[in-house]
């Protein structure tokens, strides 16, 4: 009797044992399934911080073109010559520009000297207006006025036939700079603008701008 109950407690103990030792092994896989799973939602949200990281980086350096607008124009002067005679017509006039640079980048546009001129028909008429250099900050726009003295060559009839009292001349603008963007990468750029000013020289207002 009691070698069988020796017996029965070592198949007891031995079942405790067993029972304990599934317990353990159930515990470790599933501490080791968890740790699995931490590790590869870790590297998985790593990953993703990388790729924004990457995709702002990238959208930092990458170089877009500044852009010049032609935003208004006043005509502050303007002398006819002959304007009722049968003789070909001639003016003098000033008009006065407003001039808009927007630099999409994240570093600086630095231009040189701008120019701006007015033609009609292909030919310049008028003096070129120099605009001296400055920098646009990142992401802004900075404005300008520039006066321009235009006026008809003595060889060339403007106005002569001309039954509609529109005048169609051309604006051009143009712009050498650089951009920097993190001031160690930079880049030259050209900026150009081309605008059709429509001149009422009977009201003597600028009727439309075409750009």
């Amino acid at each position: 009797m009691a070698q069988q109950d020796v017996h029965h407690h070592h198949q007891q103990k031995n079942k405790h044992s067993r029972i304990d030792q599934e317990t353990a092994l159930y515990y470790k896989a599933t501490h080791q399934q968890r740790s699995s799973s931490k590790c590869f939602v870790f590297v998985l949200a790593a990953f993703v911080f990388l790729c924004a990281v990457l995709l702002v980086f990238a959208s930092i350096v990458r170089f877009r073109n500044p852009r010049v607008k032609l935003t208004s124009v006043t005509l502050t002067q303007i002398r006819l010559i002959n304007p009722t005679s049968s003789l070909p017509s001639l003016f003098n006039a000033t008009l006065l520009t407003h001039l808009t640079i927007t630099n999409p980048n994240y570093g600086g546009f630095s231009y040189e000297n701008g120019e701006v001129s007015v033609v009609y028909g292909g030919l310049r008429i008028g003096d070129i207006a120099r605009v001296h250099s400055d920098t646009v900050k990142a992401r802004k726009s900075k404005e300008m006025n520039v006066t321009m003295q235009v006026r008809s060559p003595n060889n060339v009839t403007l106005l002569s036939g001309n039954h509609s009292g529109t005048l169609n001349l051309t604006s051009y603008a143009r712009f050498n700079g650089t951009v920097r963007l993190l001031k160690i990468i930079k880049k030259r750029n050209t900026i150009e603008m081309a605008c059709v000013i429509n001149l009422n020289f009977t009201s003597h207002q600028i009727k439309a701008i075409h750009c």
